[in-house]
């Protein structure tokens, strides 16, 4: 395309040839929910967004596609929050890849990350050997490597702006903004733009980009109200107390499981007859972290600054730490929070197997049910399940899915594209079928609308493609812009390339604004003749004539 070079009162055209080819490559979540991580590479620049496991596979089969490209190309890396599925191959990634890049995420990431992980590599040190992925050497390597970052605040990285801006739903999750020599990209990551008790829903950037590479989680489908939600959800706990059973509710240790403690706590305030029905913190790692939510008060939500103004929210009088299951043999109702969601394993896994064969108990999966886990495989109204044994147990508890995983739904994710209007969306993090859907209603509305949207749905490893031509402007800096030129008059100086901006210079002002440098070169050539150079001579004339500052 052609640059426009500005003095302020004219722009002109300079043709620099053709435009150039933006390339997203999904390694993980394309077409699929789990290990987040995709390739935006564009102009010789190259940004990786996320990069976290599968939640249904484990060892290296968990891992993103890198063997798919070359990592040592890679300029930076953008992870937008603390869920394993976004940031837990982040240490084999720096310990075990030729990846060199800068890697970026919020204050209240780091911090809850450098907690996950350390929980993570001891939970290897417990289970298969051949399982782990990465150790301790390599989680110390990453945090060195890590680089924290406001939210709005804009870093370069050799050319490539990044800015993060509030994605909502967990603590300090961001969706990332991206330009690149123009060409502004906005990865969504993980959003919710519906707030909710302790933190407020997501930003709307304010300067529209043109490919947005947002999350598919829910398809085409709605979430109910929040208020509805909430009440279906202690509705469905009280009546499984009622009947004498336990509820055993699957979570994230960090992130769904303070909202939905917020929730309950709030409830047993209101109800007195179930203060003497204990409700159970089943992780440790959920414990320590809350020191964060206390540090990053400045990213909650207005509600919960001001109640911090009185006391700390999050110290339950209704909530007690347990260490092991065998701290419930002797208790009758109770609630339980447990990791992991999806009940591959862990104290989840093991309360579940204990107690699904007695249909006075419950579980309540709140969070979304990834394809090929057991929380996906219950939900499918099956009667039996198999333990961790092999053997099969009868699945006779009360199933019930509510949803708070703070993802956004379809009216959300079509009126956040419809504000930003994007020529080009590029839909990652949903099953092929969710996707396709949500395809087929993004163009249907923006076709309605009279607007040109075009949606992508990669699978893993397949690439998208995307032709961008903006305009470039060149700046007239120095000397030259002094006396802007007329209409129709010319303007002569040295075009100069920095990262992505270009500007028109006199040399005179290199060094002011560049780090070029002028020089002069002195150059004596002799000819060798065997005619004499006479003063009035025909070959002195001949020469003086086409080279007049020649001294002969």
């Amino acid at each position: 395309p052609p640059i426009e070079v500005s003095t302020g009162v004219m722009k002109r055209s300079i043709d620099v040839g053709d435009g150039d080819t933006l390339e997203i490559m999904p390694l993980g979540a394309g077409s699929e929910v789990g290990r987040s991580c995709h390739l935006c590479t564009y102009k010789g620049k190259s940004v990786m967004f996320d990069c976290g496991v599968h939640p249904g596979y484990a060892g290296i089969a968990s891992l993103p596609y890198f063997d798919e490209v070359d990592l040592s190309t890679v300029d930076a890396l953008l992870v937008t929050h603390f869920h394993l599925d976004h940031c837990a191959a982040v240490p084999f990634l720096v310990g075990h890849t030729t990846f060199k890049g800068r890697i970026l995420m919020t204050h209240p990431t780091k911090a809850i990350f450098q907690m996950l992980m350390a929980d993570f590599v001891k939970l290897n040190k417990t289970t298969d050997a051949g399982e782990a992925i990465f150790g301790e050497s390599d989680l110390k390597a990453s945090m060195e490597r890590i680089e924290v970052i406001d939210f709005h605040q804009e870093v370069d990285i050799d050319g490539i702006k990044v800015t993060p801006y509030r994605a909502g739903h967990v603590l300090g999750a961001c969706m990332f903004y991206i330009d690149i020599g123009g060409l502004r990209v906005l990865y969504t990551g993980d959003y919710s733009r519906t707030p909710d008790r302790h933190l407020p829903g997501a930003d709307l950037p304010p300067i529209p980009p043109h490919v947005v590479i947002c999350e598919a989680t829910y398809g085409v489908s709605p979430h109910s109200p929040r208020e509805e939600r909430e009440r279906r959800f202690t509705d469905r706990v009280h009546q499984i107390l009622n009947r004498g059973g336990k509820v055993l509710l699957p979570v994230v240790a960090l992130g769904r499981a303070q909202e939905l403690l917020l929730i309950l706590e709030d409830y047993w305030v209101k109800h007195p007859e179930l203060h003497g029905v204990p409700i159970y913190q089943a992780s440790a790692l959920a414990r320590r972290a809350m020191t964060v939510y206390q540090t990053y008060i400045n990213v909650l939500n207005g509600d919960m600054k001001a109640a911090f103004e009185e006391a700390n929210p999050f110290v339950f009088r209704h909530v007690n730490h347990l260490a092991h299951a065998g701290g419930l043999d002797d208790v009758g109702p109770c609630v339980v929070l447990a990791t992991p969601s999806m009940l591959q394993s862990g104290l989840s896994r093991e309360l579940f197997e204990s107690w699904c064969g007695d249909p006075i108990n419950g579980v309540i999966i709140a969070d979304f049910a990834v394809q090929g886990t057991l929380a996906r495989e219950i939900l499918s109204d099956c009667k039996s399940i198999t333990s961790r044994t092999g053997g099969d147990l009868p699945l006779r508890m009360s199933v019930d899915a509510i949803s708070f995983s703070a993802h956004a739904d379809y009216p959300q994710t079509q009126q956040f594209l419809d504000a930003m209007a994007p020529a080009h969306v590029v839909l990652v993090h949903g099953e092929a079928g969710e996707m396709g859907r949500l395809r087929r209603a993004l163009e249907g509305k923006a076709a309605a609308d009279g607007k040109k949207m075009s949606v992508y749905t990669p699978k893993n490893c397949q690439a998208v493609e995307i032709k961008h031509s903006g305009s470039k402007v060149a700046k007239v800096m120095g000397v030259l812009a002094e006396h802007p030129p007329a209409v129709g008059t010319h303007v002569r100086g040295l075009l100069v390339q920095k990262d992505f901006g270009h500007m028109l210079l006199a040399p005179c002002d290199l060094p002011a604004y560049t780090k070029l440098r002028t020089a002069a070169v002195s150059q004596r050539q002799m000819v060798p003749t065997s005619v004499p150079l006479r003063p009035r001579g025909a070959i002195r004339g001949h020469t003086q004539r086409h080279y007049p500052e020649r001294r002969l």
